[in-house]
């Protein structure tokens, strides 16, 4: 009886039965994390290029933006053949607006809430006062461009086994001032109600 306790040579499959779901879940885990941060760097990257390019006179050409925002989708899909890429493009009368979102106003009764005639600039000149300033599209001379971009596709194959079928959705954002190819209308400043 002694001999069969100290027989250690089944020990070994022993330790890697115990061991080897660990490294695998280990090994799955960082080439899903190593894709994921790739294919983020891919989409951040063709994002700052499709700001930049929209930003330029003559984006506003439906022809020419098309070009933009497909050549983007391409460029991911290029990584990853299943990914689905949706783009959203807001424009803002200047960086303040664009990173706050709300209209600026002057809050006279410090109650945090633009009411009983107090200024405020009306960015999108829309005649009210607005917690999101932003417009949809590319904007125009001067305008701040909020492109933000999102991507999903499903988890890679060997992962999905591990970590469950799931999709993977990547978020990209960036503004970016287009060109001053003529003078930016001034924001006009009316009183809330």
């Amino acid at each position: 009886m002694w001999t069969f306790w100290r027989n250690t040579r089944a020990a070994s499959i022993l330790e890697f039965a115990i061991l080897a779901p660990v490294f695998l879940t280990l090994l799955l885990g960082g080439l899903d994390a190593s894709y994921n941060y790739y294919v983020k760097a891919v989409l951040d990257g063709e994002v700052q290029k499709a700001a930049r390019d929209f930003s330029l006179e003559g984006a506003t050409d439906p022809v020419r933006n098309a070009e933009i925002q497909q050549r983007l989708r391409t460029s991911v899909k290029n990584v990853m053949s299943s990914a689905e890429v949706d783009l959203a493009l807001r424009h803002y009368h200047d960086y303040r607006d664009a990173s706050a979102g709300m209209e600026e106003f002057t809050d006279t009764n410090h109650d945090g809430v633009c009411n009983h005639s107090e200024a405020y600039v009306d960015a999108n000149n829309n005649g009210r006062f607005d917690l999101d300033s932003g417009l949809d599209g590319i904007g125009g001379s001067r305008d701040v461009l909020v492109l933000i971009a999102t991507a999903s596709y499903p988890r890679l194959l060997m992962s999905s086994f591990v970590f469950g079928a799931g999709r993977t959705v990547l978020t990209s954002k960036t503004m970016l001032r287009n060109q001053p190819a003529s003078d930016q209308t001034a924001a006009p400043v009316r009183n809330c109600p």
